[in-house]
This record gives structure tokens, C-alpha cells and sequence, in this order.
């Protein structure tokens, strides 16, 4: 396993630019998810890590080793990088079996490292079977198996899931992520699917208009995401426009409340040279618990009611013209019919982010960039689009990684 280091990576195509300077730095064993919307240029950082693409400008290392940078470039099969593209890329005309031994050289032990592969991936016994005989989960799996054939150290995974029913996308992600834990490598997974960077990383790394606007724990970037417009990206949100004042009561000046309609609610990660002020405040719809009118800090009225099995998600409209429609999930329970009358409460702390001088309202002027270390920072900045985020490697890319340098057969 190796550490990906990715310094000041520049990209365009034509005249326009697509990674404006990314720094990122994964360790060694580590699951990294880099997650962005679509034209974020997601897709093209990974072809450069893979070495399906050069970099403009900066550097990439694997290990201690410069793999492309200025007068630098090993090509992708040099690299020891396993890759998982979004189809699964098999070839239809081979068996599950020589679709996986496709990048081994042949030898005595290149059978037994067959079926040992079928074997970790849950697919035993199908060595014999055609791609077209498996299922879209099935043929992921052996798309894992045929990029971990050559011990990778690095396994690289765009989008693998995205072609898969819902049904059965949580559980081939978990299948995945197990199959990975156990080969030790390091892994990166880009996705523009929030709930799949949360559950499998380790770290997420939010790409926005060409910089890392935000790299973090799971559970750190949901819960103090960087500004409303990340906020938003990451989940349903609730982000309202409300004063912050110290505590009442409270002897440190750094404890603050955001004053809303729903009451004075503790606020964390406050900027401490900001001082009190108007804030965007953001209120996760599991935070908000629903009871019966009259005995909370605010009533509203039931717009929709939208159940998931799982859970429910509830649209209310709160009274009098201080607050917009709010979201609230919920689990279990009655449901709940439109008009039907409810209270409101906030359990836990806050986030918010102070409202600058000349911002629009909808915390646009929060931008920067992120250095690629852990932890919070800045956010991204320009708006640039990326032509080739669609697109996953070409055949003669994957050939590359698959074969290891080998030829493809007639």
C-alpha cells in the first residue's frame, strides 16, 4: 500500500480549466471517497492518478515516487494501480475466469490466484460463466477481482455503482469495501452520490470547480461542512438567517446561541475572531422532532408527508412569516396527513457561518480552497465545467491497467 500525494494538479482542456490547483494527500491503506457533482472534475483527477491523463501544471506521487510532474511521467502500468471503471468493462467474449486472469503472466500459480480472487469476491464456482450470465453486481465483483489480480497497491474506483438498482447498490458497496479492507490497499473512490461517500470512506474529499473545497471524516463534513452551499450538497438542509449572541448567562464569551423562532440553540464551530452577528445557520432535518402543537418552541402545519420505509421525510410550514417550509425525517411513528397541525423542537447544536458584507444571502461568497490535509479549511472557488467527467477510461486505457503491459490477444 502506498500514500497518494497530489500537489497543486492543474488541468484544462481547450481554454477551459478544470482541476485549478488540487492539493490531496491519502494515506497509505486508507479509503479516501472524493466527491463532487457533475463537471467538478472528479473523473479527471483520477484519470490522472491512473496516468490516463498529464497533468498541466503540479505533482503526483505515489509513495516517494514523482509519477507525473515536470519532466516526470510513468506510465499506468508501471504504476501498480488497480482500476474500476463504471461499467465494469469486461470483455464478453472471455469466461468470469479469464476475464480476471486477463493481467496475470501465465505460470503454475496463476490459476490458484484465480480462484482465489473468485473466492474473496463471493463468486466461487462462476470461473466458467460469461459476463452476460452474471448479474450487474456480479460483474462488478469481477471487475474488483480482475483490478486487485496483479496486487495493486493502489485501487482506483469511478463511479462502479452507478449502474446498479438501488436494491442492490448498498449491498455490493458493502461487498466492495470488505473485499478492499481485506487487501490492505489504498483506496479512492469518486462519486457524485453523497450517501456512498459517507458509508464507505474513511475521509471525503468534497471537489468543487477544480480545488478540494473541504477534506474530512465522514461524520466531520456532514456535521460542520464548510458553508450553506456545501451544507446543502451534502444532504437536506435546513438553513435559516438568524443572530448570533453569546449564551445568556454563560461566563466565556465564545458560547454562543443562534437566536431563532425554534428557539435559542447552542452553536459550535463558530469562527472565533467573527464576533457576535447575523448568521446562516443550518438545522439537519434529524435534528428537528416533531410533537404535538402548543408544547414546543413553534407550531407549523404539515405540507407533505413522503415514507421511505426506512424512515419519512416531512415538509412543514412553520407559523407566521419568519422561517420558510422546513424538512424533518423522521422514523416510525403515525403518518401524518397534509394540514395536520405540529410542534417543533431542535435537539443538539447548530452550525453557522457568519453572513459577510455584500454576500447574496445564500453564503456564496464563502469560497477558497483547501490545502488536501486533513481537517477543516477554505472552500473551492471558480466555476469551470469538465468535459470529460462522463467519461470513464477508454478501451486503451483500461488495457493498459489490466494487462500490466501485455498485448491484447487477437
Amino acid at each position: 500500500m502506498k500514500e497518494v500525494a497530489v500537489r497543486g494538479v492543474r488541468k484544462s482542456f481547450g481554454g477551459l480549466r478544470v482541476l485549478d490547483g488540487v492539493d490531496l494527500t491519502i494515506p497509505a491503506g486508507s479509503f479516501t471517497g472524493i466527491l463532487g457533482a457533475s463537471g467538478s472534475g472528479k473523473t479527471t483527477l483520477l484519470r490522472i492518478i491512473a496516468g490516463f491523463e498529464r497533468l498541466d501544471r503540479g505533482e503526483v506521487k505515489l509513495g516517494d515516487e514523482v509519477v507525473d510532474g515536470r519532466r516526470v511521467f510513468v506510465p499506468s502500468e508501471h504504476r501498480r494501480i488497480g482500476y474500476v471503471p463504471q461499467e465494469g468493462a469486461l470483455f464478453p467474449h472471455l469466461s468470469v475466469g479469464r476475464n480476471v486472469a486477463f493481467g496475470l503472466r501465465r505460470g503454475p500459480h496463476r490459476r490458484a490466484r484465480v480462484l482465489e480472487l473468485l473466492d474473496m469476491v463471493g463468486l466461487a464456482g462462476l470461473q466458467r460463466r460469461y459476463p452476460h450470465q452474471l448479474s450487474g453486481g456480479q460483474q462488478q465483483r469481477v471487475a474488483l477481482a480482475r483490478a486487485l489480480a496483479t496486487d495493486p497497491e493502489i485501487v482506483l474506483l469511478d463511479e462502479p455503482f452507478s449502474s446498479l438498482d438501488a436494491s442492490m447498490r448498498a449491498e455490493v458497496r458493502a461487498e466492495v469495501l470488505d473485499v478492499l479492507r481485506q487487501a490492505g490497499t489504498t483506496s479512492i473512490l469518486v462519486t457524485h452520490d453523497q450517501d456512498e461517500a459517507l458509508s464507505m470512506a474513511d475521509h471525503v474529499a468534497v471537489l468543487r470547480h477544480g480545488v478540494i473545497a473541504q477534506l474530512d471524516t465522514p461524520a466531520g463534513i456532514y456535521r460542520r461542512p464548510l458553508d450553506p452551499a456545501l451544507a446543502r450538497f451534502l444532504g437536506e438542509s435546513n438553513v435559516l438567517h438568524a443572530p448570533v449572541t453569546p449564551a445568556s448567562g454563560a461566563t466565556d464569551p465564545n458560547v454562543l446561541t443562534a437566536d431563532t423562532p425554534l428557539g435559542s440553540l447552542a452553536v459550535e464551530g463558530w469562527p472565533a475572531t467573527a464576533g457576535a452577528g447575523p448568521a446562516h445557520v443550518l438545522i439537519r432535518p434529524e435534528q428537528i422532532l416533531l410533537g404535538e402543537p402548543g408544547t414546543a418552541p413553534l407550531d407549523a402545519t404539515v405540507e407533505s408527508y413522503q415514507y421511505f420505509g426506512h424512515d419519512a421525510v416531512v415538509r412543514v410550514r412553520p407559523d407566521g412569516d419568519r422561517l420558510p417550509e422546513l424538512v424533518v425525517r423522521v422514523t416510525g411513528g403515525t403518518p401524518l396527513v397534509a394540514g395536520a397541525r405540529v410542534g417543533l423542537t431542535v435537539q443538539g447544536s447548530v452550525v453557522a457561518w457568519p453572513i459577510a458584507d455584500g454576500e447574496d444571502g445564500h453564503g456564496r461568497t464563502h469560497e477558497g480552497r483547501h490545502d488536501g490535509r486533513h481537517g477543516d479549511g477554505p472552500g473551492g472557488s471558480r466555476t469551470n465545467t469538465d468535459p470529460e467527467e462522463a467519461a470513464g477510461p477508454s478501451e486503451p486505457d483500461a488495457e493498459r491497467l489490466t494487462n500490466s503491459g501485455r498485448k491484447t490477444p487477437p
